[in-house]
């Protein structure tokens, strides 16, 4: 487990430092914010930047609170959950940051023709699909729990409809994440945006019809 506390403090660290850096390299003004077809509309001081560290250290604060609950109790299995989905959200928001400073050194205010942030609506689906799979690996093996999981009414009633709620929402969580990975590879623009608000309300839609049902079987039985 304290190798989970050390990954999770790494990250955090990773988004001090390469925020840092990024602030040495960068000039004075740097754009802080694009439009839909990936065109700057805002320029704005570099230092404005440091306010993803700091929310970055605020969430990491939350999930190692949030994981505190469980050690308490001796629930390590879903102490070991919260920390493991603390580090993929983590990281994945420390990349896409990254990604944003880097193309802010890359901008050229003599080019009208900017790249379109395609390629950033991508990421953004795949990088939701692959948390969503790693939820789906996790959720069977959670606890019942008033903080994780699919939490519905229906799945909290008792241990039996519980686990059968997270065994279909780990399938479901894993085969939502797939299809998000594989249509973004060919769905552009802002439509990897709609595609992803339409396989999330799927997933969650299945998930809460699945819960009432396993309830209600439980309760006929």
């Amino acid at each position: 487990m304290k190798k989970l506390y050390s990954i999770l403090y790494a990250v955090l660290l990773l988004c001090v430092v390469g925020t840092g850096i990024f602030i040495i390299l960068s000039p004075d003004r740097i754009p802080m914010h694009y439009n839909a077809a990936g065109e700057v509309d805002r320029i704005g001081s570099k230092y404005e930047n440091l306010i993803f560290p700091v929310m970055n250290l605020g969430m990491g604060a939350f999930f190692l609170l949030m994981a505190k609950g469980p050690r308490k109790r001796g629930e390590r299995s879903n102490e070991r959950i919260l920390l493991i989905s603390g580090i993929c959200t983590l990281l994945f928001l420390t990349l896409l940051w990254f990604y944003f400073m880097w193309k802010a050194l890359q901008y050229n205010p003599e080019n009208a023709h900017q790249d379109s942030v395609n390629h950033v609506y991508r990421f953004v689906s795949i990088g939701m699909g692959a948390l969503l799979v790693i939820l789906g690996n996790i959720m069977p093996k959670l606890r019942r729990n008033a903080m994780l999981g699919l939490r519905t009414k229906w799945s909290l009633a008792n241990d039996r409809v519980w686990q059968k709620s997270q065994r279909f929402g780990g399938m479901a969580s894993v085969v939502a994440g797939l299809v998000m990975i594989i249509l973004a590879m060919f769905i552009p623009g802002t439509w990897n945006l709609a595609m992803m608000a339409a396989v999330t309300l799927i997933w969650v839609s299945l998930c809460v019809w699945a819960s009432r049902r396993y309830y209600l079987e439980d309760n006929n039985g």
